[in-house]
């Protein structure tokens, strides 16, 4: 099992992917790597997995060195507090704002950023109809999506739910979860200098 080309050690996954070992064990705590732990505690990931991560990694690669992130949401101080908490992430992040899922589909259109923040409640085109245009378009795909709302997920199942692949974060905003899971996608992209 150990030598098998269908599995690889954390510490070939990094090396594949040219990233540290920490990061590699990042994805596969966020899922977005598939992997297992032998009974000895060690992580064993799937090479389609990695290869998987690979080909996201390189149709992600912009000519551009900056992670653009572009956040939706129609309340003012929500915007701005999202933004200053992004800017966080450093100088390589650069964040657009919309404020209804109209606007976003614009933006997405003329230039699609690597990451989508948006409300799900908004005026004109809410967020829920929003995400299933841009799945019916198929507009997007390599973009991450996150949806910060205030609906319980009983109330979005009611309208129709979340695409897969779409992670929720419930209001009022856990920051440090979030950006965490932001830094993630900036390493996937291959954005943030090490």
């Amino acid at each position: 099992m150990k030598n098998s080309p269908d599995i690889m050690s954390t510490r070939q996954a990094a090396h594949y992917l040219e990233v540290s070992v920490r990061t590699v064990q990042l994805w596969v705590e966020n899922g977005c790597l598939q992997a297992w732990k032998t009974p000895g505690g060690h992580r064993r990931i799937l090479r389609e997995s990695v290869e998987e991560m690979m080909k996201i990694r390189l149709l992600q690669q912009t000519p551009s060195e900056f992670f653009e992130i572009l956040i939706c949401e129609d309340d003012d101080i929500n915007c701005s507090l999202m933004e200053l908490q992004l800017a966080t992430l450093g100088t390589e992040v650069r964040i657009r704002t919309v404020t209804n899922g109209f606007e976003a589909l614009i933006q997405i259109g003329e230039r699609c950023p690597h990451l989508l923040v948006t409300d799900l409640v908004m005026p004109n085109m809410d967020g829920l109809q929003m995400l299933a245009a841009l799945q019916q378009a198929e507009i997007g795909q390599t973009m991450n999506i996150i949806v910060v709302t205030g609906l319980s997920d009983d109330e979005i199942e009611q309208r129709g739910g979340l695409p897969v692949g779409v992670n929720k974060f419930a209001k009022p905003v856990p920051y440090a979860q979030l950006l965490r899971l932001i830094s993630v996608y900036l390493d996937i992209n291959g954005t943030r200098r090490h």
